[in-house]
């Protein structure tokens, strides 16, 4: 991860952010020349570009992609593409399905794997996958970041709590913090 440099200039983010409607409460910024994703700049978080058009995430993110990074305390900055698009895949099939997403369901299909300095889900048992083909080189996809703040909130459930992600910067592990409004 620390090895990765941002190329993304400011015309390039500008472009992302009115593509993909990111929200610009969450004050997207680029990081400084030739600074790469980790250690991670205080307040803020690396989002990849490749997590929007390969593997069409929006922030703030879905409820459930938040429950999979909490459950394996996984930051969405150590998640290659492959593994996100196969979250995103399942969620997908879910809602087409008219059901929602379930982590247990999920689990049972998928593992987190590490792959180097990234994590990605592998299927458990051969065919056991939510989607028929997928790409198998991506080049290039850790080298256009930005940066957004590092609490995203999200409505969860029905009892109008407000989730709000945490970096432990020290363990790089995903933390929850839930409180009532």
């Amino acid at each position: 991860m620390s090895g990765c440099f941002n190329i993304l200039n400011r015309n390039g983010l500008e472009w992302f952010i009115t593509q993909y409607s990111s929200s610009s409460s969450l004050n997207p910024t680029l990081p400084e020349k030739d600074k790469a994703i980790y250690p991670f700049v205080p307040g803020k978080i690396g989002v990849y570009t490749r997590m929007f058009n390969y593997c069409n995430y929006r922030l703030p993110l879905t409820n459930f992609l938040v429950r999979v990074l909490m459950f394996h305390e996984v930051h969405l900055s150590q998640m290659n593409p492959f593994g996100l698009a196969k979250v995103c895949q399942f969620e997908l099939a879910c809602r087409s399905l008219d059901s929602d997403p379930d982590l247990d369901v999920f689990r049972a299909l998928y593992k987190l794997n590490r792959t180097g300095d990234w994590y990605t889900f592998e299927v458990r048992k051969k065919n056991a996958s939510c989607y028929s083909w997928i790409t198998s080189s991506l080049k290039d996809w850790n080298d256009r970041f930005f940066l957004v703040d590092d609490r995203w909130p999200r409505w969860c459930g029905s009892r109008g709590h407000l989730v709000f992600l945490a970096l432990s910067l020290k363990n790089l592990n995903l933390t929850r913090v839930c409180t009532l409004l």
